[in-house]
């Protein structure tokens, strides 16, 4: 019984540690990114970070998307008869 119990514990104890291991991971790729990181679950500060970091990857998403169309709609000929 105590096996039982023994594994059970272990398949839990990997889990959080695999969980751990991406938020640490995301964590690490917002800092990396300059994104706002949010600070420990479960509190208004936290809430407030991760609204204002799914506002920056969505203005980031936004500007990639603009500047894709810009340089499709200007072309490369009138960039080079800007220039």
């Amino acid at each position: 019984m105590w096996q039982h119990h023994y594994i059970i514990h272990t398949m839990r104890m990997a889990d959080l540690r695999a969980r751990a291991d991406r938020e640490r991971r995301w964590r690490l790729a917002d800092l990396a990114h300059g994104r706002a990181t949010a600070p420990a679950p479960g509190t208004v500060r936290a809430l407030a970070a991760r609204g204002i970091a799914a506002l920056s990857r969505g203005a980031a998403r936004a500007a990639r998307r603009l500047d894709a169309r810009a340089v499709v709609q200007i072309g490369p000929d009138q960039l080079l008869r800007d220039a």
